[in-house]
């Protein structure tokens, strides 16, 4: 994913190479931009699958938007050209894996064997809704990187994380084929709709309006809304909620947050219980177990770390 170094009021975007494997590189990306209106076209330098820790940014390819915030996997072709944005201040923190074409047609094929006929865009989903799964093994892998494992290992979840990411791709786009079909204009409204939530959602992650409210700020019933939002994303509204918060708050505690307490309330958790039992429920383990082998390589401390 590239995206112009310097601009006005904000630092330079920084790329670090975490590791460099058989057709495949891990990079760490931090964008320090504030609120941006979109910029130019620019093409992506490699086939990248991108896994958002922090922030939220706008990305539109072929005429459609997405807002991409750490709930979501995205997908990026070589050459191919992107626009981005940034609707809310703060820039962003990915973790990007740079895949050769080789590869990529390899991790595709047993998912849409036709997808992988065609070397030129190997992935033809833009996105997909992170699993479980995933997102564990995304930090697992910088939880390997920092700590300067054998690159067995660090290769071996490189791989699995890899393959995750397209599964889930997949079967986000399968849960949306089973829904009932729609004209593509109503299609179009729902989309944009589920977009608009997207962002209220993360401007507001510690203090959540009702779904009422909600629905209410955006001119649809409670109900069109609930049914429309999981259409397109294949979960509930509620169930988004949750993953993204505790997504969120896996990303802090990677980076030293202390204060558990603090931070449920900050996330917009009832108190610390609350947070506790829900992240247990996403992660499999409380916070204060995931905190100390989970933190994301710092710098001089990445195999083949370098600046680009």
């Amino acid at each position: 994913m590239s995206r112009s170094a310097t601009r006005e009021n904000t630092l330079p975007n920084t790329r670090q190479t975490l590791v460099e494997s058989a057709g495949m590189s891990a990079v760490n990306f931090r964008c320090f931009a504030g609120v941006e209106h979109e910029e130019v076209e620019e093409p992506n330098p490699t086939n990248s699958i991108v896994f958002v820790r922090r922030g939220v940014f706008r990305r539109t390819y072929r005429n459609e938007t997405l807002l991409a915030d750490p709930n979501h996997i995205l997908f990026f072709n070589a050459s191919e050209p992107y626009r981005y944005s940034h609707p809310v201040a703060g820039g962003d923190d990915c973790t990007i894996l740079a895949v050769a074409t080789p590869v990529a047609l390899e991790l595709v094929a047993p998912h849409a064997p036709r997808h992988a006929e065609r070397p030129e865009t190997p992935f033809r989903l833009g996105f997909g809704i992170s699993s479980k799964r995933a997102a564990y093994l995304h930090y697992e892998f910088l939880a390997l990187v920092r700590q300067a494992r054998p690159m067995l290992e660090v290769e071996d979840v490189l791989s699995e994380l890899a393959q995750e990411a397209i599964r889930a791709a997949y079967e986000t786009h399968e849960i949306g084929q089973k829904t009932k079909p729609l004209l593509s204009s109503a299609i179009s409204r729902q989309r944009d709709l589920c977009e608009s939530v997207k962002f209220v959602i993360n401007k507001r992650i510690g203090s959540l309006p009702s779904l009422g409210e909600l629905a209410e700020s955006l001119d649809c019933s409670p109900f069109h809304l609930s049914r429309a939002f999981h259409r397109m994303t294949g979960m509930s509204l509620r169930r988004y909620v949750s993953r993204l918060r505790t997504t969120i708050a896996a990303e802090r505690l990677a980076n030293g947050a202390k204060d558990l307490t603090g931070l449920a309330l900050d996330l917009g958790f009832a108190d610390h219980s609350h947070f506790t039992n829900t992240f247990r429920r996403e992660w499999g383990v409380p916070p204060s177990r995931f905190r100390a082998p989970s933190q994301p390589p710092s710098p001089g401390k990445a195999q083949n770390a370098k600046t680009q």
